[in-house]
């Protein structure tokens, strides 16, 4: 018996647990969305879980950051029978394989525990010992209250919602929210053999809390916000009027990045862009008249020459810049050096921006609108690619205008 009490320390950091964590999270995320409500002891402990699917266990991986490593067990003879099946499960789910003594029962799940809590993860125990058919709480089988006592640790009831809907036993995949919601740990000593009634009680109060709820990106959340009030705007203008002097990133960039959290905003967004965008150039062109030039960088010496030359015909050449890739705070320095009144590139600055970014928040709140539901469950990794998308476009146009000087 003193074998089997013996319980480990968390096993703390490690990448496979944190890989399949992460995996599962956005996978999650991906189908319809996915919350955790509460917190939990970071100790070895036996986590007590309904069950409606094959989606549960993929959904409490998905709870329990990489240190607590919870851990199923898993008959050896039938889901460890084949290669493939061993693989898929290891890969997967991290299970540990454990022989059905007599039928299995409360042997083999002794020696599941003593695998798993005996390296200080956390046990996950299904004691329903079946999937539900109408997601409902079935009868708790015992065992998991056994193992608790024996090994002297506690008990975390989680109740699972929404993975009935999602993936039904019998059924097909139905993409909708999951939410895990973690109970109060119940400590060994608190526990009467085969009495599961306190884990019970948890269980039904959390899961008579209701429906999983769509889950949002915070960051989305507060952009959304941002949007539908003066920040949003202000921002937009303070975008485009930092373009216009020295910010080496466009005023369509604004609209990727913030505007796309709430689709219905772009139209005042690009209003205030442009005006500030029209502002910054008319600060650069004066700056230029005095002698003072602001800082331009990631630019070359051809798009410089380019600027001068099509602003030399007038207010008229800004235009020329929507299509070619050099940055308008160039256009505004040129206007600076020709000596262009005022008044007239104000009106074809606006013009010349005005047009560009309509025609470029058409197309990116169109997109916007298409994608929202995936947007606000993955701002963040969106924000990524976006980032690296928009890197990788700058230096290919720098790159084509330096090639442009050497030759």
């Amino acid at each position: 018996m003193t074998a089997r009490r013996r319980v480990g320390l968390p096993p703390g950091f490690n990448l496979a647990g944190a890989a399949r964590h992460t995996f599962w999270r956005n996978v999650f995320h991906l189908v319809g969305g996915y919350k955790v409500r509460g917190a939990a002891p970071y100790e070895a402990m036996v986590i007590v879980a309904n069950h409606s699917s094959h989606a549960d266990t993929p959904a409490l991986i998905a709870a329990f950051p990489a240190p607590y490593k919870p851990v199923v067990v898993a008959a050896e003879d039938y889901w460890f029978d084949k290669a493939w099946m061993r693989l898929g499960l290891k890969l997967a789910i991290g299970a540990v394989p454990v022989h059905r003594k007599g039928g299995g029962g409360y042997a083999g799940l002794v020696e599941g525990a003593q695998a798993v809590l005996g390296t200080g993860s956390s046990l996950l125990v299904f004691p329903e010992g079946t999937r539900s058919t109408d997601g409902r709480l079935g009868e708790l089988r015992s065992g998991a209250v056994r193992i608790a006592r024996e090994f002297d640790v506690p008990i975390l009831p989680v109740a699972i919602v929404g993975t009935h809907d999602l993936l039904p036993k019998g059924g097909r995949l139905h993409p909708g929210p999951v939410e895990v919601r973690l109970g109060h740990p119940i400590q060994p000593e608190d526990l009467d053999d085969d009495d599961m009634s306190p884990v019970v009680h948890q269980l039904e109060a959390l899961l008579a809390e209701g429906p999983a709820t769509w889950s949002e990106s915070r960051t989305w959340q507060v952009l959304h916000r941002a949007m539908d009030g003066k920040a949003g705007m202000a921002g937009a203008a303070a975008w485009g009027f930092a373009e216009g002097i020295s910010w080496p990133v466009t005023m369509e960039m604004y609209l990727a990045v913030v505007g796309v959290a709430n689709p219905r905003r772009i139209l005042p967004a690009i209003g205030w862009l442009t005006a500030g965008s029209v502002a910054g150039v008319l600060v650069t062109s004066e700056l230029t008249r005095r002698g003072l030039r602001p800082p331009a960088p990631l630019t070359t010496a051809s798009m410089r020459a380019a600027a001068s030359e099509h602003m030399a015909a007038g207010a008229r050449g800004v235009w020329k810049q929507a299509a070619n890739g050099v940055p308008v705070k160039l256009y505004a320095a040129a206007a600076g050096d020709a000596g262009i009144p005022r008044l007239p590139l104000a009106a074809h600055t606006a013009g010349a921006r005005g047009a560009r970014a309509l025609a470029m928040g058409a197309g990116i709140g169109g997109a916007a609108a298409i994608a929202h539901p995936v947007l606000r469950r993955f701002y963040v990794p969106y924000l990524g690619v976006l980032g690296l998308g928009y890197a990788a476009g700058l230096a290919l146009v720098i790159r084509s205008w330096r090639r442009k000087t050497s030759g």
